[in-house]
């Protein structure tokens, strides 16, 4: 039963130098068009699976790139084709620049329930340093203007680990971020990806990231502050007032099954996980000739269920149940290393343990 579906829209205005996700700055609304009706002609191709979404979450690149128009065709047309729950949660991520009031209220009456802020951080220096393109007060304004459209569900991006930025400095974001009338609040430590502009500078010595020390110090930081003012954290870099996590973000780390659509995108459906083409004049050519975009498929057997269920139950809050780990050894280890601890029948990481999340993941499945 697919009960998710993620839409992916890979245009952007700029293209940030940290950024690994398939995107393209590319303006053409012509070529914005072809990709929405590619959109729903793949879709189409997935008739004959049994849906009942519960979500849908478009993601980016920048979704607020096309006009809310556009994304108020694409959600139209899904209700009437998919079957879907009455109460659906609806995200779109937007850029600070992009959606202003009356682009969030031609939303909100589509159905959109749910936004979140690539805001990344309300300090100029931080956001330069990361190669954003807009202002502390472009942010203020998308929160105040969704709310006056009638969207109150709201995450907002924040990025720690930034060159040059202190604990002090992630401080006086986390005060801003609190006081402004969210419910959602996901944190990323900033991540030299390789093949990124980002990764290459910090490979050729030009750009230094904070050491491990700092960084657990900015997470412990930011877990406690957050804790303080009522974001209670329930996965890894995702915090959450009572009653508003993401459902859908959930479903990706529950191995409930979703489907996804456009280029790069991933699927769960079926015990296989695939995943489309990154090349969006591909993606076009395919969908176009009525063919399902696929480049990459795995079929997960009981081991590898073992395996993924292992790696991704780590990144909740509630943690991995223990039945699924075969060398108690390891667990020892990790408690006297204070890298977890043992609550409720299942092993949950700690702050240092966070730090090191991969590492731990390959030793218990390889245990």
């Amino acid at each position: 039963m697919i009960k998710g579906l993620y839409i992916h829209i890979p245009f952007c205005e700029i293209k940030c130098p940290y950024c690994d996700f398939t995107s393209f700055v590319w303006n053409e609304d012509g070529l914005k068009k072809r990709y929405v009706s590619a959109l729903k002609k793949e879709l189409s191709l997935y008739k004959e699976l049994d849906f009942n979404l519960e979500t849908i979450y478009f993601g980016g690149g920048t979704p607020s790139s096309l006009s809310p128009d556009l994304l108020a065709h694409i959600i139209k047309f899904i209700k009437e084709n998919i079957k879907t729950e009455k109460e659906l949660e609806i995200t779109v991520e937007v850029n600070p620049k992009t959606y202003r009031y009356q682009d969030f209220k031609i939303i909100k009456d589509s159905g959109v329930n749910r936004v979140s802020i690539g805001n990344q951080s309300f300090l100029e220096k931080n956001l330069i340093s990361l190669g954003r393109n807009h202002k502390p007060e472009d942010t203020l304004q998308t929160v105040e203007d969704c709310i006056k459209a009638g969207i109150t569900n709201i995450n907002l991006d924040l990025i720690y680990g930034i060159p040059g930025q202190t604990l002090d400095d992630l401080e006086k974001d986390l005060k801003i971020y609190t006081e402004l009338p969210i419910t959602h609040i996901s944190a990323y430590m900033l991540t030299a990806y390789e093949g990124t502009p980002l990764g290459t500078l910090v490979k050729n010595g030009c750009y230094n990231l904070p050491d491990e020390e700092t960084t657990l110090k900015m997470f412990e930081l930011i877990d406690s502050f957050l804790e303080e003012k009522k974001f209670k954290r329930y996965e890894l870099s995702n915090w959450a007032k009572e009653g508003y996590q993401c459902k859908h973000n959930l479903f990706y780390w529950t191995h409930t099954e979703f489907l996804g659509i456009g280029v790069s995108s991933w699927s769960f459906v079926n015990n296989l996980r695939f995943g489309n083409t990154k090349n969006i004049e591909e993606y076009l050519e395919l969908v176009e000739k009525s063919v399902k975009p696929i480049k990459f498929t795995e079929e997960l057997n009981e081991e590898k269920k073992r395996e993924e269920e292992i790696f991704l139950s780590l990144r909740l809050k509630s943690g991995v149940d223990l039945n699924l780990i075969k060398n108690k050894d390891i667990i020892k280890d990790l408690l006297e290393e204070e890298y977890a601890a043992v609550e409720n029948g299942r092993l949950v990481l700690l702050a240092k343990g966070i730090m090191v999340l991969n590492e731990i993941a390959v030793k218990l499945i390889l245990s």
